[in-house]
């Protein structure tokens, strides 16, 4: 009686090996756009939200000096002026992590969009108002299509 091993041969082996190494590369290409255009959506997300932010506590003042806004009580007591608006933002919003570097808070109350600092939400003074803010960020590589800017009134 003759017994009959049953194996794959070294071909075989080789040929799954292959295939397998094919799918890997391709699957992480893939998984790299997606985690790219995640980011993209979170740093829009993020820019929005903190437009929308200001405005409601900036509101929360207009309707009463005695109102809690900005994270802070008896914030709304003392006029709002562009710094103290920027500085309180920066705390009360230091939970955003910026997505691109997440051991990093996306809000900035200083310092420029280049390709570097994609992912950052900047805060500042707007040109010639004493009573509105930019808020800029940028959600790719920085170029000016990938700029995002908006202006909120602090009054």
């Amino acid at each position: 009686m003759i017994k009959k091993n049953k194996a794959f041969t070294l071909i075989e082996l080789l040929v799954v090996v292959a295939i397998i190494g094919i799918l890997a590369a391709v699957g992480v290409v893939a998984y790299n756009g997606y985690t790219e255009g995640a980011k993209s959506s979170a740093t829009k997300a993020n820019h929005s939200q903190v437009v929308k932010y200001i405005a409601a506590e900036s509101q929360k003042c207009s309707i009463s000096s005695s109102a809690e806004a900005f994270g802070a009580a008896g914030f709304c007591a003392t006029a709002l002026t562009q710094a103290r608006v920027t500085t309180q933002v920066a705390i009360a919003l230091a939970s955003f992590k910026n997505p691109y570097s997440t051991g990093t808070n996306a809000i900035a109350t200083s310092g420029s969009m280049s390709a570097a600092n994609v992912g950052f939400i900047y805060i500042t003074n707007t040109a010639g108002s004493t009573t509105s803010l930019d808020i800029k960020s940028c959600h790719t590589d920085c170029a000016t299509a990938d700029q995002l800017s908006t202006a909120v009134s602090i009054r």
